[in-house]
């Protein structure tokens, strides 16, 4: 009785977590053999059990949302073309996730399946006002028990304060920064945590979004990861 009561418990809770996490999106391109786009190819993205599709434009473009942060799967098919499965896709809150574009190949026989993982773009040129820190990266950093250090490494013009608590960016005192959890603010330190439970990390040192409010530093959006991200961890 006690474990099926656990269980409901922790159902109700990543319940809550998903909608309090933020979402995002995926976007591509998929072109036919000739180099123009794949008219009707479907893109879906795949995370567990949920499933978001999308058909291709006549330019080959597709969009997939709203999706949960977290890692994504994404499987493109067109009629009488090889399929290709992208794996790995991070998805981050408030933020557009690019694939590359796809030259799908025609199938000669049967059914081909190929399959590649994705992997980040080292520069963001739509918005250089924001750091977009994923899992991956943080897991694989020698500092991944201290968030706190991995800011302040991977963002230009953030430093730890003295004291290790906490963060200056561009001059601004340690008091003046902002740490958002799934949307909900917990005020000038990032307290209560777990490391491991981390999806992303968004760092805004310029240009702050007028939902994060009047903030003279700067801004750490934390999002958790959903129960099926935890799930796969745990494995």
């Amino acid at each position: 009785m006690r474990t099926r009561i656990g269980m409901l418990a922790l159902a109700a809770m990543s319940g809550l977590g998903s909608l309090a996490q933020g979402l995002g999106t995926i976007e591509g391109k998929v072109l036919d053999e000739s180099g123009a786009g794949a008219i009707g190819a479907v893109a879906v993205a795949q995370q567990g059990e949920r499933r978001v599709g999308a058909v291709c434009d006549d330019d080959g473009h597709y969009t997939l949302k709203p999706l949960t942060a977290g890692t994504w799967s994404v499987t493109i098919t067109n009629m009488g073309y090889t399929t290709v499965v992208v794996e790995d896709v991070q998805v981050l809150a408030d933020d557009i996730t690019r694939l590359r574009t796809m030259e799908m190949a025609l199938q000669e026989s049967g059914v081909v399946i190929t399959r590649e993982r994705w992997y980040p773009a080292m520069i963001q040129h739509d918005n250089t006002g924001v750091t977009k820190i994923s899992a991956r990266q943080i897991k694989n950093s020698s500092m991944s028990k201290d968030p706190i250090a991995i800011v302040s490494v991977l963002t230009p013009g953030v430093y730890r304060a003295p004291n290790g608590d906490g963060l200056f960016f561009r001059g601004s005192r340690s008091e003046n920064t902002c740490y958002f959890v799934d949307g909900m603010k917990v005020g000038p330190s990032l307290v209560g945590v777990p490391n491991k439970a981390i999806s992303s990390l968004n760092v805004y040192t310029g240009g702050v979004p007028a939902k994060y409010g009047d903030v003279t530093g700067g801004v750490v959006a934390i999002e958790t990861m959903s129960y099926f991200d935890m799930l796969e961890q745990s494995r």
